[in-house]
Order: C-alpha cells, then sequence, then structure tokens
C-alpha cells in the first residue's frame, strides 16, 4: 500500500491531496480508528506542514470551510 500512496503523493502532493475514510463502508474491514492511523502510519515520513495539508488545510481549502 505504501507504492500506492508514494505514487499519489508524488504525482499530486499534499496540497492536491486529502485524506478521507470510507465510512461506513470501512467497518467491513475494521474500523475508523484503524484506517486513521494506517493513514497517518503511511504520512508519518511528510513535514509537519504537508501533514496538516492532506488531513484538513486542502480538504478546508477546497471546500472554502470558515473554520
Amino acid at each position: 500500500m505504501t507504492g500506492v500512496f508514494d505514487h499519489v503523493l508524488s504525482c499530486f502532493g499534499p496540497d492536491r491531496l486529502m485524506w478521507g475514510s470510507d465510512w461506513p463502508v470501512l467497518n467491513l474491514a475494521g474500523d475508523y480508528d484503524q484506517w486513521l492511523k494506517a493513514a497517518q502510519s503511511l504520512a508519518a515520513g511528510l513535514s509537519e506542514d504537508e501533514r496538516t495539508a492532506l488531513f484538513s488545510k486542502t480538504a478546508t481549502t477546497v471546500y472554502a470551510l470558515d473554520i
């Protein structure tokens, strides 16, 4: 799975990616906490700014959220 993550990250960068789950479907193979931890593990090598973009900033920007 890291190969897919690394490839997508290299193609688009963290400012064009946003993490999301496929809840409730993900419950067929685990739970939300497991999926979030897996995503955080994949992103562990990114800088803090890149992780922030991936997990919140990109979505906030794309959806024009006023948080």
